[in-house]
């Protein structure tokens, strides 16, 4: 006697699986644009990218997928060329790239694992509050994530259906992967693989050739601006690699750390854990018939992760792809899990294995909910009012103030004389502006709070930097008066913790 598990998959996209994945997708764009049009100085980089499409000059810091999809959509839509519109369509960009990614997904699960597997992945994606926040900003993480789902869709598709036309598609998904940002070219060796093990059907450098083209097509198409300027493409990539590789702002911490395990909690929750404990189980029931494709689709979060790891520089918007994928994972545990099998017999009815998925989904999207609520409700406000309200009742306009950059005052129209860069801190000594007259220093954990991480040191180049910083917020906090505490909100660009002091006459 043994036991089985199998999928109800349909092995190919069907019409009413492209209805149901363009269905999410709809709804995702529908969800993922509201409430998009706050302030492009709440976010610190925001305002270069919008600088980079008005003047055309490019820092070349990410490829270049975002700015043309933006460049493009403006052409379309008559966008005028200031930064606060420009801003938005880059945001209504990431929300598009999002919705394109829930596509890809939902027809991933489809293929894999049946239209329960579709529907459950569609369900998580959309009302998962990481993916819906990406989606608001106008960053190249979105753009990542569109290229890689649409990457692990046409792998799957030519694992199953070798064809030089899937060879085509699968390249064409590796360039759009690699034009989102630079480390989409860690789905290469994927691609490389899954050709090389599909090597005598159609042929491995036939099949090569057409995916090469459709790489080439795709990166030359997205890219054009770094094959113009490659002086200014090899200054900005090896500035961006510098910051993966040593650390960011003068900034860096030990390698590798676990800090994506915490981010992996924080994006999921424990319903999502149990369905991925499903889809393990399921997954080692049926270890001998697992496709490749789906062994490196289920490979690639931990994979993913741990290569994150090894960089000092870190932020959760990086494990984006992961997140969305495990979430997929996730549906097709969901999806199957009820489907046993003793000695070929199922032991449920389709009736009530289809009842039993259903449960599981709903209950996850119960514990998910809250947590999607909080993140809607955050972009309909912002917490800098409070700060502003506070000043206009006890500083007198014209006060001059220095601020953190995350503070971001002047966003809100307030009448004071605005002083800061990237830290409160550089503006000069606590004596040196206390000598200049200055009383009032504003500044934002999210800035400040760097210096304090016990798990983060100076780099070689920074400590002098990293030391004098530190001392002035040390000196800041002991000395100044604290006036007014904004506590941090769900959203950390939106609802930053602020806080304001008063330096003391002597």
């Amino acid at each position: 006697m043994a036991l089985s598990i199998s999928y109800p998959s349909t092995g190919n996209t069907t019409w009413r699986s492209r209805i149901l994945a363009a269905a999410f997708a709809l709804l995702m764009l529908g969800i993922c644009t509201q409430s998009n049009t706050f302030p492009s100085a709440y976010h610190p980089d925001e305002p270069s990218k919008a600088r980079q499409i008005i003047t055309g000059e490019y820092n070349f810091h990410h490829p270049m997928l975002m700015i043309a999809a933006t460049r493009l959509l403006m052409t379309v839509a008559g966008t005028n060329e200031e930064t606060e519109a420009v801003t938005v369509a880059g945001r209504w960009v990431s929300a598009l790239f999002t919705s394109g990614a829930v596509y890809f997904l939902v027809l991933l699960a489809s293929i894999v694992a049946g239209p329960m597997a579709a529907f459950a992945a569609g369900a998580l994606l959309v009302t998962n509050h990481e993916l819906f926040e990406l989606a608001h900003y106008f960053k190249e993480d979105p753009a990542l994530l569109f290229g890689l789902s649409g990457f692990f869709l046409a792998l799957t598709l030519f694992d199953r259906v070798p064809c030089l036309r899937r060879a085509f598609l699968l390249g064409a998904a590796l360039g759009l992967a690699i034009s989102g940002k630079y480390i989409g070219v860690v789905a290469a060796p994927f691609a490389v693989w899954m050709l090389w093990h599909h090597r005598r059907s159609p042929g491995f450098l036939k099949s090569s050739a057409f995916a090469l083209l459709g790489l080439i097509a795709v990166l030359a198409a997205a890219n054009l601006p770094i094959l113009l300027h490659p002086r200014p493409f090899a200054a900005g990539f090896t500035r961006e690699m510098e910051f993966v590789l040593e650390g960011h702002k003068g900034i860096t911490r030990s390698v590798p750390h676990g800090v994506y395990g915490a981010v992996f909690r924080e994006a999921t929750n424990p319903a999502i854990w149990v369905l991925l404990g499903m889809y393990a189980v399921v997954f080692f029931a049926r270890r001998r018939e697992v496709a490749l494709s789906e062994w490196m689709l289920a490979a690639f979060p931990l994979a993913f992760a741990i290569l994150l790891s090894f960089s000092p520089k870190t932020h959760h918007r990086y494990f984006l792809p992961a997140t969305a994928i495990l979430l997929t994972l996730a549906a097709f545990g969901a999806a199957a899990f009820p489907r046993w099998r003793w000695n070929g017999r199922p032991i449920l009815s389709s009736t009530w294995a289809g009842l039993f998925s259903l449960a599981f989904i709903v209950a996850a999207l119960y514990v998910q909910a809250p947590r999607f609520t909080a993140y809607c409700e955050g972009f309909s406000h912002e917490g800098r009012a409070a700060l502003a309200d506070y000043l206009g009742t006890h500083v007198p306009q014209g006060t001059v103030i220095v601020q953190d950059k995350r503070v971001n005052l002047q966003a809100l129209g307030v009448p004071y004389k605005l002083r800061g860069k990237l830290f409160a801190a550089d503006e000069g000594t606590i004596d040196a502006l206390r000598a200049q007259g200055v009383r009032y220093v504003a500044v934002a954990e999210g800035d400040y709070g760097r210096f304090f991480l016990t798990d983060h040191t100076a780099t070689a180049d920074g400590a002098a930097d990293y030391t004098r910083r530190r001392a002035f917020y040390e000196r800041l906090f002991s000395e100044g008066e604290l006036l007014f505490d904004c506590p941090a909100g769900t959203l950390q660009y939106l609802q930053p913790h602020l806080t304001l002091y008063r330096l003391p006459d002597h």
